[in-house]
């Protein structure tokens, strides 16, 4: 097993640059990150979540109303962590955000969606990808509608077959979806990073067909994706009963 100082070596980004325009005017002056879920923003969950896992070394890329994050994170002494900013003049897609920094970030590093709420416990995410020797590893979660995420197949060594994208029914049978944090040995991508490409349009499928160890990490929390007003509201709503019934 991974002992602590291996872990507080690891290092992190975190996705925070999208404009969220399918959230209309909830975003227009907010960033999509910032929207509270029970009681503080979805970012500060995640940077909480890192922290539990003694990843303490994070950047967070911007672009839409940066100012709305740093104002409010500063450089994360106030949350036991350390934060470097990456701002984007233009948007350069999931992937294309570690431009800057794929040198810096170590081996392996996470990659953490900062617009996606779970509970969820990094270590045990950290542990598989270490025992499976995988050069990536996908956190998967178990979604009954798969129509607007990542579908991901794997074997019965949880080894990922396929993946695709915002699939049409019956392209894929499976219910397991991409979560948004993955970590990722880089020199396996290193080569495939440059502006605009996105992990799930470009890399992940590519890694696939070079036949990469990529393992899928089936997670047993929920995770909430917040792209549109509905799936806002059922995120208000959900969270909300499990809020009462903790309390209760």
């Amino acid at each position: 097993k991974w002992n602590g100082s291996q872990l507080n070596k690891l290092k992190a980004i975190i996705l925070a640059a999208g404009k969220g325009e399918r959230l209309g005017d909830i975003t227009k002056n907010i960033p999509k990150p910032m929207i509270e879920v029970e009681g503080k923003p979805i970012l500060e969950h995640n940077i909480e979540m890192c922290k539990q896992a003694r990843v303490k070394d994070l950047f967070i890329n911007l672009h839409h109303l940066p100012d709305r994050i740093t104002e409010y994170f500063q450089n994360g002494k106030k949350y036991g962590v350390n934060l470097t900013y990456l701002y984007e003049s233009e948007i350069r897609g999931t992937a294309g955000a570690l431009l800057p920094i794929i040198n810096k970030l170590g081996n392996p590093f996470l990659v953490i969606y900062g617009d996606n709420y779970s509970k969820f416990n990094l270590k045990k995410l950290i542990q598989f990808h270490h025992e499976k020797d995988s050069d990536f590893t996908i956190t998967l979660h178990w979604r009954k509608d798969t129509s607007t995420s990542g579908v991901v197949e794997i074997n019965k060594k949880w080894k990922i077959i396929k993946f695709i994208e915002k699939p049409i029914p019956g392209e894929i049978r499976s219910n397991w979806v991409n979560a948004g944090i993955y970590i990722i040995n880089p020199a396996i991508i290193k080569n495939m990073i440059k502006p605009n490409i996105d992990f799930a349009s470009n890399v992940i499928p590519l890694l696939i067909e070079k036949k990469c160890r990529l393992f899928g990490f089936k997670m047993d929390k929920k995770v909430y994706a917040i792209d549109t007003p509905r799936t806002l509201n059922e995120t208000m709503s959900q969270t909300s009963k499990v809020s009462d019934s903790v309390h209760n």
